[in-house]
């Protein structure tokens, strides 16, 4: 009898242990996941502006440290002009004339500057100083990135950046 009965048991303990499922704990590893992934994205972009240049343009390089800001960019390239992704006016046209005024630029800077503006009155705050970066070959000329750097001040663009590729000293 006895040896029956421990067999039975034995068979019994067998049938649980089928029976029981385990179960993987997702929550605690999605924390983890999550807070990695939080720190890895902050630790990324944590200085300055991430800018990217426009296709065809070679920026210049420059040992510089400081950190691009927060800008609205003026690409310079080839024969065009861009604000952002619109081309506003063509290199050849702004060199033909004898003003320093590139009157496309001026138009899209100045309509860039009333909204950044309405934006800040909205949020009934100070509006920032303009800033504007300037994304040009390092073959253009010095009249048009002359003339590009006059119509941005007078569209009240005071903070004008020019944008290069960093080769800090390893």
């Amino acid at each position: 009898m006895r040896l029956a009965t421990q067999r039975g048991r034995a068979g019994l303990g067998r049938h649980r242990r089928e029976q029981t499922k385990a179960v993987l704990r997702l929550t605690s590893m999605m924390d983890i996941f999550t807070s990695l992934l939080l720190f890895l994205l902050k630790s990324f972009v944590v200085d300055g502006e991430t800018v990217t240049p426009v296709p065809g343009v070679e920026l210049p390089e420059s040992r510089s440290e400081a950190p691009a800001p927060a800008a609205l960019v003026v690409a310079v390239y080839d024969d065009a002009i861009l604000v952002g992704d619109e081309q506003v006016a063509s290199v050849g046209a702004s060199l033909a004339g004898e003003s320093l005024w590139i009157a496309g630029l001026g138009a899209r800077l100045r309509a860039e500057h009333a909204r950044s503006e309405a934006i800040a009155a909205r949020r009934q705050g100070e509006s920032p100083a303009p800033k504007v970066a300037i994304q040009g070959d390092r073959d253009i000329e010095f009249a048009i990135l002359q003339r590009v750097m006059f119509t941005c001040n007078q569209s009240g663009y005071g903070q004008i950046a020019l944008a290069v590729i960093s080769t800090r000293d390893s």
